[in-house]
């Protein structure tokens, strides 16, 4: 089986998805990662108070599902875009959008029977913004990356710009 990008792109986002399901079990409830961090902060010899405990706990969980939905949106959109064509794809953008906050959807749907878990749909807001963030990240990413027309770069080089 010969590998294409496309099927390269196929598996790393399939499996970023497994990760994200894999992320919904019991062990990743919100008590869970207040225990770790109340553990981290005794380590380090920090002291909080649990209100803020309890603020610390929700400004990470909410961290991490922005950061694992941007991934995901930027797997899904490297995965759906034309491979030919290096600019930036809006139709492929719009629907790794798409797929990113129907994932987010089914995902929630899934912690409702996840004992110790509870589905929400401000979550999938915040998973779709973070899909959003991430591909506005990588569309100014390779928008910057882009090759400049000869014509630029040889006045950037004579310092004409």
């Amino acid at each position: 089986m010969e590998w294409s990008p496309r099927k390269a792109w196929l598996l790393m986002t399939v499996s970023w998805a497994a990760v994200v399901f894999n992320l919904s079990r019991t062990s990743y409830s919100s008590a869970a990662s207040g225990r770790a961090i109340t553990t981290i902060l005794g380590w380090l010899s920090i002291s909080i108070l649990p209100p803020n405990l309890g603020l610390l706990n929700a400004l990470l969980r909410k961290s991490a599902h922005v950061m694992e939905y941007a991934i995901f949106a930027a797997l899904l959109y490297n995965m759906m875009k034309p491979v030919e064509d290096p600019s930036w794809s809006r139709k492929a953008a719009f629907w790794a959008l798409l797929a990113s906050g129907s994932y987010s959807l089914t995902d929630e749907f899934h912690q409702l029977f996840v004992p110790g878990r509870h589905a929400s749909l401000f979550d999938c807001l915040i998973d779709t913004m973070g899909a959003l963030l991430g591909l506005l990240v990588l569309s100014t990413v390779l928008v910057a990356l882009r090759p400049k027309p000869a014509g630029i770069v040889a006045e950037t080089a004579n310092g004409l710009s």
